[in-house]
């Protein structure tokens, strides 16, 4: 299973505002690695590194670096994102979306209410971690 995390996913599982199916969706990440495949463009990165204090975001680094496949965000093909931007996404959600098409995701997690709003213009099923966590233990 190929899944694409948005950077609230890890900011809710190890930042101060705490969401409980994040923190269970990390947990699973962890005990399921044979699994899942997570994969993540650098903006994700670059996101958390901004919502995070220090200490925080090394910790978020170490798990990511274990378990995490990272591309630079150049690699995307722009049409993908122009694509994504025109059909209505912010274009950081448009990045995502066309990453997660471009990596062949089965699904992008994310808790962001406008990606979520606009998921059914995509080629992809957008998850919440909720729904993912649902899914991951049913399988």
């Amino acid at each position: 299973m190929r899944l694409v995390l948005d950077s609230n996913e890890y900011l809710f599982a190890f930042g101060f505002a705490k969401k409980p199916a994040s923190i269970v969706l990390m947990d699973l990440i962890v005990t399921r690695q044979a699994l899942l495949t997570i994969r993540i463009p650098r903006l994700i990165i670059e996101e958390i590194r901004r919502n995070l204090p220090g200490d925080i975001f090394r910790e978020v680094i170490a798990f990511i670096q274990r378990l995490t496949h990272i591309d630079e965000d150049f690699l995307i093909p722009f049409e993908l994102g122009s694509k994504y931007e025109l059909a209505g996404l912010k274009s950081a959600d448009a990045l995502i979306a066309a990453y997660a098409k471009w990596v062949r995701a089965d699904w992008p997690v994310t808790e962001n209410r406008h990606f979520l709003s606009r998921h059914k213009t995509l080629p992809f099923r957008v998850l919440t971690a909720e729904q993912c966590v649902k899914f991951i233990r049913s399988s």
